[in-house]
């Protein structure tokens, strides 16, 4: 009996322990995050504030790898006051691939992101940053991910948005996948007349001759983002013409025989 209860009070003690340690992750990464939107406040009254906004910048990432690399509760942990003050979380279907983005506040009308990849790798946990330059990559802030099955094997469709104006965007989908205990960033699902890629992308500019005679409406404007039919298989974009006119046109790939999206 005395065992039984031994074995109990463990077992609570753990799950106790554990939550305070999630509990405790949480509060490190919010403070050092809001550390971030600090230097970007102090920067607009001194201009020499920026090194104290990078250098936060890069804590910041430096510890979200560390503790989303070596705490699996972490890959399915809601985070909301970090979601609360701004940090992006975006989870795969089967919670095993997540994104977290932010704004790096180090731009101005061009915005700078930063994120990090955390999947899941056995019964372990890994993250890594993509590899780039946080001065001058502005990369783009991930927005959604949708799971894919092709040939028995698990992909990942991963939406993203990079801003490099007030005007001026661009929309990506880029396909994941884990293979052998790896994140491959560079796997490949979508057939185009140039071949086998890893993503499809298009740019909006709102500045272009072309759309300045022609206006946008609200509701074409509400309708670009890339759409993803998770039930029929089809990725769905707008139709950019060479003179970078916006049609309220899409050009549609679906995911034929289970393997590649393909041009409908």
């Amino acid at each position: 009996m005395k065992k039984i209860l031994g074995i109990l009070f463990y077992l609570a003690a753990s799950c106790i322990l554990s939550g305070q340690n999630i509990s405790i992750i949480e509060k490190k990464l919010d403070r050092s995050f809001q550390r971030i939107q600090y230097w970007y406040d102090a920067r607009n009254k001194d201009s020499f504030t920026y090194d104290s906004l990078y250098a936060a910048n890069r804590k910041f990432e430096k510890l979200l790898q560390y503790y989303t690399s070596s705490n699996p509760q972490t890959l399915r942990h809601d985070f909301k006051s970090l979601k609360k003050n701004g940090l992006s979380i975006n989870s795969s279907e089967d919670g095993k691939f997540r994104i977290y983005s932010w704004n790096t506040e180090t731009g101005g009308t061009m915005r700078f992101y930063r994120s990090v990849f955390q999947y899941e790798s056995g019964k372990k946990v890994q993250s890594e940053v993509l590899k780039s330059n946080m001065e001058d990559d502005a990369e783009a802030m991930y927005s959604q991910i949708n799971d894919v099955i092709s040939q028995n094997k698990k992909y990942y469709l991963a939406q993203s948005t990079a801003v490099y104006s007030s005007a001026l965007f661009h929309h990506t989908i880029k396909v994941f996948s884990i293979e052998n205990g790896k994140l491959n960033s560079n796997a490949k699902l979508i057939k185009t007349s140039s071949g086998i890629k890893n993503e499809l992308g298009y740019e909006l500019d709102f500045t272009a001759t072309s759309n300045r005679e022609n206006p946008i409406s609200i509701e074409l404007f509400n309708t670009l983002d890339i759409q993803y039919d998770a039930k029929k298989k089809i990725i769905s974009i707008p139709l950019i013409r060479d003179d970078s006119r916006i049609t309220d046109k899409k050009i549609r790939y679906h995911q034929f025989k289970g393997k590649y999206f393909e041009k409908l």
